[in-house]
Order: structure tokens, then C-alpha cells, then sequence
């Protein structure tokens, strides 16, 4: 596990930094990614991180710097996935053991990057340089399950501040209503559970731009959640 298990904080010591060329997201690339790829002899960037680019000095409170070194952390994660998913074949099924082998290595490497890759996904397509307030039905959701909007705003913060990586609301699938959780690490994910809204809150999110000031952090973002995108998460969960 250790060999593909990325540590989120290793951002701050310039990993997320050093990845910058091989998305193409630098300043200098702004313009021509592509050439910047090819002459740091990088393989071309997953297409869809590209589709995160209007975030870059777009988003009021956050400095272009931390998102475009959260993004390169996220084709980092993509890639380190990518390689997991290609051992899949290679590893000798007939070796497998609880204790120590290459298989459980694969197994478990391969859930927390997936999570990792998914939920830094949900969190940049929820995020929006204009100001969108809740649509009619996430608003209805959010005060039938929480009681008012400022209600499950001063919950889903509390939750947030409470962990280490992520604050999350979701539909469960079971009550047909929403909830509130949060989560250590990308490995742990409630059963049952559809994301509608996750906030990062792991340091590299907003050390650069909100040092100390996890509060801050989540107030700016919050003013840029894009409720059109949550509503139409929750009008598909809501159907199953």
C-alpha cells in the first residue's frame, strides 16, 4: 500500500507543484499546454482536467496559485490510479494474503485513489465563479432534513471542521433524505450514500490562501458552490 498511498499534506512540501507541468496548468502553459507538456518529455494530461481550467483566477477568494496546484494534486491522483489499474493483471491472484502480499497492496491502493479522484471531481464541478443560491429543490431538501438552510450550514461546517479530509452532504438511499458526514481519509465511505456536495478540507485546499483559517476557507467556498449542479445531483439520487 505504501507504495501507491499518496499523502494529501505531501502538497505542501511541492509535490502538487512539481505535477503542475504535467497538466499543462502552469502559468507559462496557460496558453499552449500542450507544447509545455511535450517539453517536459510528460505524457498528455487527461482531457477532462482541462474542462476545470475557467476555475483557474476565477473564483473569488481563492488565488489561481492553490487551484491550479489543486488540480495538478488531482491528475496526480488520476495518474497514480491509472498505474494501479495496470498492475491489475500482472499480480499473482494465487499469492493473496491479509497480512502482506501485492494483491491486498492493489486492493486497498485502488479504493483510496479512486475515492480521491471522485471526490476532488465532485468538489471542482460543484465550484462556480458566479453567485448561484440553492434551486427550489435542494432548498426544500435542506430545510425538510435539517430545518432551514442556515440550520444545515451551521451542521454540515461544524462536521467539516471536525475532520480531516472531507465534509459531505448526501442523499441516503434508505431514509430518502439528506445527511451530513464526514470523512478521515478517501478510503471510508458510508454504504447507501449518494455525494451531492463535498467540501475538501484537507491543508492543501486552502493553506496557501486561508492559513489558520479553515472558517474563511469554507465561508469562500460556500459563496461558490454551484446549487444548479447540486440540485441536479439530488434530482438523480432522489429517483433511484
Amino acid at each position: 500500500m505504501d507504495e501507491h498511498n499518496l499523502d494529501r499534506r505531501s502538497f505542501l512540501r511541492g509535490l502538487a507543484g512539481a505535477a503542475v507541468m504535467v497538466t499543462g496548468l502552469s502559468e507559462a502553459a496557460a496558453e499552449e499546454p500542450s507544447a509545455a507538456i511535450a517539453k517536459a518529455g510528460q505524457k498528455t494530461a487527461i482531457p477532462d482536467i482541462q474542462k476545470y481550467r475557467g476555475l483557474i483566477g476565477a473564483l473569488e477568494g481563492f488565488s489561481a496559485t492553490i487551484i491550479r496546484e489543486h488540480l495538478a494534486l488531482l491528475e496526480r491522483y488520476r495518474q497514480e490510479l491509472s498505474e494501479v489499474e495496470s498492475h491489475n493483471r500482472t499480480i499473482d491472484l494465487a499469492l493473496a494474503d491479509p497480512l502482506a502480499s501485492k494483491w491486498r497492496n492493489h486492493v486497498l491502493a485502488w479504493i483510496e485513489l479512486h475515492n480521491a479522484v471522485r471526490l476532488h471531481e465532485l468538489y471542482f464541478d460543484a465550484l462556480t465563479p458566479k453567485s448561484v443560491k440553492p434551486g427550489q429543490k435542494i432548498g426544500k431538501a435542506l430545510e425538510e432534513s435539517f430545518g432551514s438552510f442556515d440550520q444545515w450550514w451551521v451542521k454540515f461546517r461544524a462536521t467539516a471542521m471536525a475532520v480531516r479530509a472531507w465534509g459531505i452532504l448526501a442523499w441516503d438511499n434508505q431514509s430518502k433524505r439528506l445527511v451530513i458526514f464526514g470523512l478521515d481519509n478517501d478510503s471510508e465511505w458510508p454504504l447507501g450514500l449518494e455525494p451531492l456536495l463535498v467540501v475538501d478540507m484537507a491543508e492543501h485546499a486552502y493553506v496557501l490562501d486561508f492559513i489558520g483559517q479553515p472558517l474563511a476557507y469554507l465561508d469562500a467556498w460556500l459563496a461558490r458552490v454551484n446549487w444548479v449542479v447540486v440540485d441536479s445531483r439530488l434530482a438523480i439520487a432522489s429517483e433511484k
